[in-house]
C-alpha cells in the first residue's frame, strides 16, 4: 500500500543515540552565527564534504541541504497473500487546521467516522538511501556542535521537570549571544524534481530525546516535531536555498502546528484511537500540549466543527 513516511521516523533510534554553517541563505540579513553554528559548519564542510547552507533568524536556525537524487524510493511491494478484509469503520480527517492569532488557539476540523477499504496497489514508498544517510549524518553533526550548549560547568539536573525548566530558563539568560536556538528548521531538497522534506524541531525537545536515559520516549518525540513534504518549482536548481522564506519561529505558532500534528497522529496512526467525539478529543489534545510546554500566554481556545457547523469558545481558566 502506498504510504507517506514521516521525516525523522526512520531516524528516531539515531536521535536517541546521538542527536545552519556553510553559507548564508539570503535576505533578510542573517543574525551572526554562534560558535556552535560555526562548529556545525566546519563539520559539514571538512568532514562530511556536504554542501549544507545555514542561517540564523533570531532564535531559529535554518539548515538547507540540497540533494541530487530522489527523496523517495518507490518500489513494488511483496504481494499480499491474505484474503481481503471486510471494510472497517475508522476516523477520517477531511480537514484540519490549527492557528494562533489574537491570543487564541483556533482549531478548525472536519473529522468523522467512515468506512475504509484496504486497497493494496502493490507499491511501497520509502525514503531513499541518500536522503536517509544525509539526514542521519547532518543530525549527528548538529548534535556534536550543540550537545554541550546550554550547560554550564558543574551544572545540575533536577528530577522535577518544573524545577528543571525554571533552572534552564535562568541559565539561558546568562548565555547570549551563544545561547542555543529555540528551533531548528531543516529542509532537505531534491533540486532536480522540486521536492522538499522539511522538519521543525524545538531544541529543548531534542535535548530531552538525547538524554541518557531519554527524558521522553520516541513515540512522544514523534508528536513534538513538525514534518512536511512539499513541492515547489523554485526548488529546482536551487543549491543555496535562496527560495526559502527565513523567519524566526515563535513558540505559540509552533504549538498550534504541534496540536495539528498530535490530532493527525491520534486519529489516523494511534494504536489507541479516540473513543469519544472528535471535539472532546481535540480539546484534550490542546490542553495537554499547552500543559506540557507550560504555555500560558493566551486567552482563549476556539474549536470550529465544520461538519456540524458548530463553534465553541473556551476561556483559559477552563483548562
Amino acid at each position: 500500500m502506498m504510504s507517506s513516511p514521516r521525516p525523522f521516523s526512520c531516524l528516531l533510534p539515531v536521535l536517541l543515540l546521538v542527536l545552519s554553517s556553510c553559507a548564508k541563505i539570503g535576505p533578510p540579513p542573517p543574525t551572526p552565527l554562534t560558535a556552535a553554528e560555526e562548529q556545525f559548519s566546519k563539520i559539514c564542510r571538512e568532514e562530511m564534504k556536504y554542501d549544507v547552507h545555514v542561517t540564523r533568524a533570531g532564535q531559529t536556525v535554518w539548515v538547507y541541504i540540497p540533494l541530487t537524487n530522489n527523496i523517495f524510493d518507490i518500489k513494488a511491494s511483496a504481494k499480499n497473500q491474505a484474503p481481503k478484509a471486510a471494510p472497517l469503520k475508522s476516523w477520517s480527517i477531511q480537514f484540519l487546521e490549527s492557528k494562533f492569532q489574537d491570543k487564541t488557539f483556533a482549531v478548525s476540523f472536519d473529522i468523522e467516522f467512515t468506512k475504509k477499504y484496504d486497497k493494496d496497489n502493490g507499491i511501497q514508498n520509502k525514503y531513499s538511501e541518500e536522503y536517509s544517510k544525509k539526514q542521519r549524518e547532518v543530525l549527528t553533526a548538529l548534535t556534536r556542535a550543540y550537545f554541550d550548549v546550554g550547560r554550564l560547568p558543574g551544572d545540575i539536573i533536577f528530577k522535577d521537570k518544573d524545577k528543571q525548566k525554571t533552572h534552564d530558563n535562568l541559565v539561558n539568560t546568562y548565555l547570549p549571544p551563544n545561547r542555543p536556538p529555540d528551533f531548528f528548521v531543516m529542509v532537505f531538497a531534491d533540486i532536480k524534481r522540486g521536492i522538499a522534506a522539511k522538519t521543525v524541531t524545538y531544541f529543548p525537545d531534542m535535548k530531552m530525546a538525547l538524554a541518557n536515559p531519554p527524558a521522553i520516549p520516541s513515540e512522544e518525540f514523534t508528536k513534538r516535531y513538525i514534518a512536511e513534504i512539499y513541492g515547489d518549482p523554485d526548488l529546482i536548481g536551487d543549491k543555496a536555498g535562496s527560495h526559502l522564506k527565513i523567519e524566526d519561529i515563535q513558540l505559540p505558532d509552533f504549538l498550534a502546528k504541534q496540536i495539528e500534528n498530535r490530532v493527525k497522529i491520534k486519529f489516523t496512526q494511534s494504536a489507541f484511537p479516540p473513543k469519544d467525539d472528535a471535539q472532546t478529543e481535540i480539546w484534550t489534545i490542546v490542553a495537554e500540549t499547552l500543559r506540557l510546554y507550560h504555555f500560558s500566554d493566551f486567552q482563549n481556545i476556539k474549536l470550529i466543527d465544520l461538519k456540524n457547523e458548530k463553534e465553541s469558545l473556551y476561556d483559559k481558566s477552563q483548562l
